[in-house]
């Protein structure tokens, strides 16, 4: 899975020209939590709710639509100031390719304990942002969690006849397999967490259980 397939391309964007003022009020009106930064098609920063702490003389954090008005002065005040004045002078911008797979994409969003990533084409040009949520949603989707099935959960050993054998028993009561995720865990057996297409999944699990494999769990989602 590429980071294309879960970015998000319909993207709002600021200039570093924009004040501030209107800046704050599109971000709470949209519920947003970052924002670019573009300076003709080039990507400069990424401005965060955070970053409207870091002026005192703006006032602006926990502030909101719902609970807080600007007077005349405090709008004419926020006008003055532009976005490219609140840009963090020691912000590292952190990017990734849209060819890039969606792992790399968690794993550089763990490494640098950040939200979200820009998303640049192979000319630079910025087409998306990923965030944690989309990534937690690919996550959810691979391991079928909301589709209709069963889920599996067996301790297996690491030979290749596992797989064989789990196999073999599937195709025997027509079970397809709709994902399959095995995890490693430190001094046991690893987990196999099959998903098959099937809510009658009990003579399957005992016939599983007949050729020795523990069944951890079972979860069947109408």
């Amino acid at each position: 899975m590429k980071v294309r397939d879960r970015m998000t391309s319909n993207l709002l964007i600021t200039t570093p020209d924009n004040n501030v003022g209107e800046l704050w009020r599109l971000m709470i009106e949209r519920n947003l939590n970052r924002i670019p930064v573009v300076d003709r098609g080039k990507l400069l920063a990424i401005i965060t709710r955070r970053d409207f702490g870091a002026r005192s003389d703006l006032n602006l954090r926990r502030s909101s639509l719902a609970t807080r008005f600007f007077t005349d002065e405090q709008e004419e005040q926020l006008k003055k100031v532009k976005v490219r004045d609140i840009i963090p002078l020691d912000q590292q911008l952190i990017t990734i390719v849209d060819d890039a797979y969606i792992e790399q994409a968690a794993k550089l969003l763990r490494d640098n304990k950040i939200g979200g990533l820009p998303v640049l084409n192979d000319n630079g040009k910025l087409v998306g942002i990923i965030t944690q949520s989309d990534i937690f949603d690919a996550f959810l989707d691979t391991l079928g969690v909301n589709q209709r099935g069963s889920r599996i959960c067996l301790r297996v050993g690491d030979d290749p006849e596992t797989m064989i054998k789990v196999g073999t028993i599937l195709a025997k009561y027509h079970t397809e397999i709709e994902n399959l995720v095995k995890m490693e865990i430190k001094d046991e057996k690893s987990l196999l967490i099959i998903r098959v297409n099937t809510l009658e999944s009990r003579p399957l699990i005992a016939e599983i259980r007949a050729e020795g494999f523990i069944v951890e769990s079972v979860i069947v989602k109408q």
